[in-house]
């Protein structure tokens, strides 16, 4: 199975916007939302194999929700080989003057961004505007599900700095046979048309869905020849058994 995001269209805008927002507009906070298995998570992994590694060094925190203040600091003060403290202020203040003699950029990429804690946002904050010049030093990107929206509006004065605010929305049905071609090769061209869109709509246009649902529907499928839709909407319905 091929492990390289496919590049449905909306992936593809999305991706650019973001490299363009970190890259040549050198934003400080960029949002991305998206429904469960859009690629959000494939969309970063894909714009960090293309940074230029000399110039960026990338902190990817993949659970937010377990992501507190103190330990955001102390990963990347540890990085940074940041002697730390007891006193949180003091480690915090030792890494934000290692961030400015730092030649390179830094990235703070939060997935699940929707489960930070208030103190943790502050601090994020905190660490992205550490320089009084205005240089951008740190460039923070957080991602998660649509609900991060709400959940930042609460912070007025973090929301108001967000200037790239991007939602993926998944694949248009058309795009469904270069999906599965593209991650099955020949075993992707085994669906009719009906077939094709029983999958489409059980799994709402997110590639992160459909992709495991495609694999348990040729678990059970003979190893060559055309996959009736039959099979494949009772491959489904198994699916979503509890």
């Amino acid at each position: 199975m091929n492990k390289a995001p496919f590049p449905y269209r909306d992936f593809v805008r999305v991706r650019s916007v973001i490299n363009t927002a970190i890259l040549e507009q050198r934003e400080t906070f960029v949002m991305l939302v998206g429904n469960t298995g859009t690629g959000k998570t494939a969309l970063m992994r894909d714009l960090k194999a293309d940074l230029d590694r000399p110039r960026f060094r990338t902190f990817y925190f993949s659970g937010a929700k377990r992501l507190g203040a103190a330990g955001l600091v102390k990963v990347v003060g540890e990085a940074l080989r940041v002697r730390s403290s007891i006193c949180h202020s003091v480690t915090l203040d030792r890494v934000q003057k290692a961030l400015a003699d730092d030649p390179q950029k830094i990235l703070l990429w939060l997935d699940e961004a929707h489960d930070l804690a208030p103190d943790t946002l502050a601090e994020v904050r905190a660490l992205a505007e550490s320089d009084l010049d205005g240089t951008t030093r740190i460039q923070v990107l957080l991602a998660g599900l649509p609900k991060l929206r709400s959940a930042l509006q609460d912070h007025p004065h973090l929301w108001r700095r967000i200037v790239v605010r991007e939602e993926i929305a998944g694949l248009a049905e058309d795009e469904m046979p270069g999906l599965l071609e593209h991650h099955f090769e020949a075993n992707g061209k085994r669906l009719c048309d009906r077939g094709l869109r029983a999958l489409f709509e059980r799994g709402k246009g997110a590639p992160g869905v459909i992709l495991p649902m495609y694999r348990a529907v040729l678990a059970r499928a003979a190893a060559k020849g055309r996959i009736e839709s039959g099979l494949v909407e009772e491959s489904l319905e198994r699916w979503d058994l509890p």
